[in-house]
């Protein structure tokens, strides 16, 4: 089961690297071409594919299930085979779980002395939307996950006016609009479980810096003339700026995503022509992301048939003729199991040695050359057509009497 679970996880992170490469490679130009809230899109395309990583692979229409069991000269069963667990897999798992509680607590803990630093928060006279912080040094701010809050410093109504906290406002309540604080969240679970994974580090802070120029964007498509006002006050905050884990801070982190920002405010508006082409593009960019990962998922076995209707079985001539010859004469008895497929007709094919005992005397072999003498009804449970399974046969080899 470790061992399931580590190549389940490995698939994920490899469709989840393949899609993050993918969106940082096209955000840029999407952006230019489509608009800003269609980068921001654009970062679905990752989790889609991690999820599709998870998907059942297509299995054949038979639902049927354990060993089929058929002994010759009187076998009963074959002897078990024991496995043991390999112990790496599950240290690994061990591990990696470790890794993400620990990461979890770290942004606990950050989200914890942010809002602690915060002070105590009022609600605002003029506006009761707005929680005022007693810091004057932090810039307006989203918190929450469940119930997301616009907070804001305490010098807010002083030092935010007209046209500035028009502005500020809009911004704060798009995010609050397009449920970007849940996203967040879900960005920062995926950071927890993918600890180890710089790519994925890297991808949530571009998605939330293109989060942000998306917010940007819709600002000043509502109000178009506040323009040099939106990026006097993008500048003017440039010093207050920290990182909230859970929540949508503004502006983003850093001199290099402000760049970008202001640089946004001067691109001519997208129209809404091409707003719709690039959702479509995105949207087709994640079926076939989706389908491709799906596509490369393992199949599962073909399911083994319970209760076969054998219309043909070898008899104890057949037996007597691939008994083998070394065996025969010191009166050595043996077993030996196959494994086969079965074809749609009820022939089996591509057949190998599942065990054999004991080892080097042959009996595999022979159980191999029986095969031939095997055909299935061509339906069997429930009318489902057999082609596509599996069947395992277990057989004795006992002397053949002269």
């Amino acid at each position: 089961m470790s061992a399931l679970i580590l190549a389940a996880l490995l698939r994920a992170n490899l469709a989840l690297v393949a899609a993050i490469l993918v969106v940082l490679i096209l955000r840029r130009p999407v952006r230019a071409r489509f608009g800003a809230l269609a980068a921001y899109v654009l970062w679905l395309v990752a989790p889609v594919c991690l999820a599709a990583s998870f998907l059942p692979a297509h299995a054949p229409s038979q639902v049927l299930a354990p060993v089929t069991t058929l002994a010759l000269a009187a076998a009963k069963s074959a002897a078990p085979l024991v496995h043991r667990a390999p112990v790496l897999p599950g240290l690994i798992i061990a591990v990696w779980m470790a890794g993400a509680v620990a990461a979890l607590g770290v942004l606990i803990v950050r989200q914890k002395r942010f809002v602690a630093s915060l002070g105590p928060l009022t609600p605002s006279q003029a506006d009761s939307g707005l929680l005022l912080a007693a810091r004057l040094d932090v810039g307006p701010a989203v918190i929450g996950v469940l119930r997301p809050r616009i907070v804001v410093p305490g010098d807010f109504e002083q030092r935010f006016a007209g046209a500035a906290r028009r502005v500020v406002l809009t911004h704060e309540r798009v995010h609050l609009e397009r449920g970007d604080a849940a996203i967040n969240a879900l960005a920062a679970a995926l950071r927890c479980l993918c600890w180890f994974n710089p790519l994925v580090h890297l991808a949530v802070r571009r998605m939330r810096v293109d989060q942000e120029i998306a917010c940007d964007e819709a600002v000043v498509t509502r109000h178009p003339d506040d323009r040099r006002v939106y990026a006097e006050t993008l500048l003017d905050t440039l010093m207050i700026s920290h990182a909230v884990p859970f929540g949508c801070h503004w502006p983003a982190v850093g001199p290099h995503p402000l760049k970008e920002r202001v640089a946004m405010l001067n691109t001519p508006s997208v129209s809404p022509a091409r707003k719709v082409f690039g959702a479509a593009l995105i949207g087709g960019l994640a079926l076939v992301g989706a389908g491709a990962v799906w596509a490369a998922n393992p199949r599962p076995p073909a399911p083994t048939i319970v209760k076969p209707d054998w219309i043909e079985r070898p008899t104890g001539a057949d037996l007597a003729r691939v008994y083998p010859a070394a065996a025969a004469k010191t009166g050595l008895e043996g077993r030996a199991a196959v494994g086969c497929e079965v074809a749609r007709d009820g022939r089996l094919e591509n057949c190998v040695i599942r065990t054999e005992a004991p080892e080097g005397a042959g009996f595999g072999q022979a159980a191999l050359d029986l095969t031939p003498s095997f055909q299935m009804s061509p339906t069997t449970l429930d009318g489902h057509p057999v082609g596509g399974g599996r069947v395992v046969i277990p057989i004795r080899f006992m002397v053949p009497a002269k």
